[in-house]
């Protein structure tokens, strides 16, 4: 999938937007601006059938949950960046104390994830699911960004890369996003 392709066509609409978007969050009011952005169309398909059985297939995960580690990793901005810097990606290792994790989103009500953090951190569920057989097996570690990111560009051009490095480096055949 590459949708490099649709950027130039994106970005202008995208510059016009933050401008209409900046009097509404000025005044705190992000639905609204929210509620006139220009969404982002790529031009391939996200998903992909997997080549051999998901008890043989290594799986690696990311979620949008703005997680950090407390003490050990610097917490995330909870306001989106509307400029072209890259997110940045926090690592979360399978066998982290969930204790010391905390949210730094500040875009989705956290009541739930407090409750459960499998809704959006499944790691217990998908231990449980290797143990079973019905996964092959898992990344040892997490990959953890904010998932409000309104500018693709970075997230196309320096993200997603980055993303899919890690995950060849830690052999991983398959990717599930986890969005919050």
């Amino acid at each position: 999938m590459n949708d490099r392709s649709a950027l130039p066509a994106w970005q202008p609409k995208f510059s016009d937007w933050v401008e209409a978007a900046k009097p509404f969050m000025a005044k705190g009011k992000a639905k609204e601006a929210f509620g006139i952005y220009p969404w982002f169309s790529g031009k391939g398909d996200p998903f992909a059938r997997l080549s051999k059985p998901a008890s043989e297939t290594r799986f690696g995960l990311i979620t949008t949950g703005g997680y950090s580690i407390e003490g050990e990793q610097e917490p995330f901005s909870p306001f989106p960046s509307f400029d072209a810097t890259p997110p940045r990606i926090n690592t979360i290792p399978l066998d982290v104390d969930r204790t010391k994790l905390r949210i730094d989103h500040a875009g989705y009500d956290h009541r739930f994830a407090e409750e459960d953090i499998n809704c959006n951190l499944p790691l217990d569920r998908l231990l449980e699911m290797q143990e079973a057989g019905e996964i092959g097996s898992i990344a040892p570690d997490t990959q953890v960004v904010m998932g409000l990111q309104p500018n693709v560009t970075p997230l196309i051009e320096a993200l997603i890369p980055e993303l899919v490095a890690r995950f060849k480096s830690d052999s991983v055949e398959a990717a599930l996003l986890v969005p919050s």
